[in-house]
């Protein structure tokens, strides 16, 4: 597992405490575990011939304790992710059954599931993934607050929809996003919708929810003739394509498709590009090898069908930033940051995502 980060060994067993607690937002950072001695003995659970601990980790080199880490939670050696939520989390705005406060929760929590271990197992844990990602997202959801761990730099915050003119209680979700893609911009009463290149007409009002934005990417769908159902039951894989703008920008701003001209972005205060999104399914297994009867993992965040979606020329998306959030792996020219869409796995177990 490769990382784009050097690899520090000097401050390996010291720690930044950054847990804090700020009384009436209720945040909760899951630090339990952190406190326990490693020399704490054995136990056996269900079976399990498998200790619980294992004290002897502390004595590798720091080196190797490093890249123990890294092959645990790959989105320690990713340049970028995408963090998808359905719309602004907000509880206490209602638009037509929709609960604003509830992140995709499914998503989040398989996406962020190793780095949410690493952040509540061991303080030479969590000071590593502290590291690699400093800034804290603000989210509410139906359990309480709490707080995703991102680098807002790189990372991407996903919304599907954004409703101009709604009163958002939860302002600090986003005073410290500068990438944001959007599916939908629509307006108060619901009757217009902004996609693509009309995105340019609500930059001033997507701005005022977001005051550090400094990229802001359209969702489209890549055009499939796949079917949408299915007879069997399918692991539903969601891939996001955007435009490597710090490592590959001239190339961008030469080959990338333009919602809007350069001195229109100037303007505006903030860069529009395009994000194309592909979908693919893969069958579910069980153990012995022959799929499964159970359907329950054919459903997926991403389960929409924008079918008016242009058509994409996929040789414009060449040196694309890719994403797809579980399973990470790099090439030259690309980034990837992996999210697989597995809707049987484990539930939200933690306010710290």
């Amino acid at each position: 597992m490769c990382s784009d980060e050097p690899m520090p060994t000097d401050d390996m067993s010291n720690t930044s405490d950054d847990a804090k607690s700020k009384p009436g937002n209720r945040l909760c950072l899951i630090d339990d575990l952190a406190e326990k001695p490693c020399g704490e003995s054995s136990r056996f659970q269900d079976g399990d011939t498998a200790p619980d601990t294992f004290p002897q980790f502390m004595r590798f080199p720091p080196e190797l304790r490093l890249q123990v880490w890294h092959f645990y939670c790959p989105d320690l050696g990713v340049k970028a992710r995408i963090l998808p939520f359905f719309e602004f989390p907000s509880r206490k705005v209602v638009y037509y059954n929709n609960n604003y406060s509830l992140p995709d929760e499914g998503a989040l929590a398989r996406q962020t599931k190793n780095l949410r271990a690493m952040l509540s197992t061991h303080r030479e844990s969590r000071s590593i993934a502290v590291r690699k990602y400093p800034y804290e997202l603000l989210i509410e959801t139906a359990s309480g607050a709490g707080i995703v761990r991102f680098r807002k730099e790189k990372d991407v915050i996903y919304l599907s929809e954004v409703v101009m003119g709604e009163d958002y209680s939860i302002l600090d979700f986003g005073s410290e996003i500068e990438n944001l893609a959007v599916g939908v911009v629509n307006d108060y009463n619901g009757e217009r919708y902004f996609r693509r290149e009309m995105l340019l007409q609500v930059v001033p009002e997507i701005r005022s929810l977001f005051p550090n934005l400094k990229r802001l990417f359209s969702r489209r769908s890549a055009p499939t003739s796949t079917k949408i159902w299915r007879s069997e039951t399918h692991y539903k894989t969601t891939l996001f394509y955007w435009p490597d703008l710090d490592a590959h920008a001239d190339f961008a701003r030469s080959s990338v498709p333009k919602l809007c001209s350069v001195e229109e972005m100037e303007e505006a205060g903030v860069e529009l590009w395009p994000m194309v999104e592909f979908e693919s399914w893969k069958p579910l297994l069980i153990p012995d090898g022959s799929q499964s009867e159970d359907d329950s993992s054919s459903t997926s965040i991403y389960s929409y069908d924008d079918s008016t979606a242009d058509d994409i020329d996929s040789d414009d998306d060449s040196n694309a930033d890719g994403t797809d959030s579980d399973d990470d792996s790099s090439a030259e020219n690309t980034n990837w940051s992996d999210s697989d869409d597995d809707s049987d796995a484990d539930s939200i177990d933690s306010e710290d995502y």
